[in-house]
């Protein structure tokens, strides 16, 4: 197996865009062009916008990856050869949405951040993941094409795995 894919899939923009569509049609039928038009527009701007995915793909046989852009199944992006590595680390990370209105509600979530680190300690950010399951099975691929450990800091404590 030469080459290893992971793609983020936008799977809840997409039932809301076909929510959306559905929608649109009834309102046409029922004679409300004006709200059929708007849901019509929406919907598609959702489907659209879903269409587009991101993701990382390994290849295990020359060492390479590429943090890829997906299109209607046209994949995009170029290849790096993995940077020299000590070891691999996966945290989790707390994201905040920026609020536009100070009485707005803050909507945070959680990513898990697979890093590669170099000898002189940096990290250099090669996946962000939204489970904790996906951004290990990302950092063992990795770490099996390198031959290097991996260092879970996903629960607050450091471990090796």
């Amino acid at each position: 197996m030469p080459n290893i894919r992971y793609i983020k899939e936008p799977i809840l923009a997409r039932a809301i865009s076909i929510v959306f569509v559905f929608s649109s049609i009834i309102l046409l039928s029922e004679k409300q062009k004006t709200f059929g038009i708007i849901a019509l527009v929406i919907g598609l701007a959702l489907l659209f916008s879903s269409a587009i995915n991101t993701g990382i793909e390994i290849n295990t046989e020359q060492k390479y990856y590429r943090k890829l852009y997906s299109f209607l199944g046209i994949v995009f992006g170029e290849w790096e050869s993995f940077p020299k590595t000590e070891y691999i680390s996966v945290h989790k990370s707390r994201e905040t949405l920026n609020r536009p209105a100070a009485n707005w509600p803050t909507l945070t979530s959680n990513s898990y951040i697979v890093n590669s680190f170099r000898e002189d300690r940096r990290p250099i950010t090669l996946h962000k993941a939204n489970s904790k399951k996906e951004a290990l099975a990302v950092a063992r691929d990795m770490a099996d094409v390198l031959g290097i450990k991996i260092l879970d800091s996903t629960d607050g404590e450091q471990k090796w795995v």
